[in-house]
């Protein structure tokens, strides 16, 4: 993996290197909960995990040619909630384990329409990593545990310029990863099914420009 976080980095360095336009974005946003559903098999039953919604906060590089297009390298962060619930529902079966942080690094394709104007509307499609990390608050039952999976996320929104050198952008995002079960930890012990994780939510911040379209 971190192989391929270099390769990431290497790969919008020099296409930022041919770009006209090299912005900053500082953002943050809100994310909606998923219901993330594992099957069971004859000795585990079937459960779900409720990824919670909250807020999180991001960081991107973007490097745009003068057609619109280009690259952006993004980092986005979470701390949420897990919780497990077998799939009638009832006592949640990670009480004191379920804390947890979800990041994403992600190599996002743009383009932008309308380039010049005073707003400027973008769709995005990217694809990379997410990071997982538990964080039990027990202390004793269990340690931390990570896992790093593949993710993809799409992106639309529109990006209003406030000067030349500053604007705001709006925006709309989609990520979807693959998650483990095993990550999470109950009073039964550890689960090893995949399902999917997707995240939804809204993003607004500010645009840092080093150059003109």
């Amino acid at each position: 993996m971190k192989k391929a976080i270099i390769t990431t980095v290497i790969v919008f360095l020099g296409v930022a290197g041919y770009s006209q336009h090299l912005s900053l974005n500082l953002y943050g946003g809100y994310t909606f909960q998923d219901k993330v559903n594992f099957s069971g098999n004859t000795t585990t039953p079937s459960f779900y995990a409720q990824v919670n919604g909250g807020f999180m906060w991001g960081a991107s590089l973007e490097g745009v040619n003068s057609t619109g297009s280009g690259l952006e390298l993004q980092y986005q962060y979470q701390s949420t909630n897990v919780p497990l619930y077998y799939q009638n529902g009832g006592t949640v079966l990670n009480p004191n384990n379920n804390s947890a942080t979800i990041s994403y690094l992600l190599l996002n394709g743009l383009h932008y329409f309308q380039v010049g104007a005073k707003a400027e509307p973008y769709f995005g499609l990217g694809l990379g990593a997410a990071f997982f990390t538990s964080h039990p608050t027990d202390g004793s039952t269990v340690s931390s545990t990570s896992a790093t999976k593949f993710a993809w996320d799409l992106k639309t929104g529109v990006l209003v310029h406030a000067s030349d050198k500053v604007g705001i952008k709006i925006g709309a995002q989609l990520l979807s990863s693959q998650i483990y079960s095993q990550y999470y930890y109950t009073y039964y012990g550890y689960y090893g099914t995949y399902a999917t994780l997707w995240q939804f939510g809204f993003t607004g911040g500010l645009v840092f420009n080093f150059g003109g379209h």
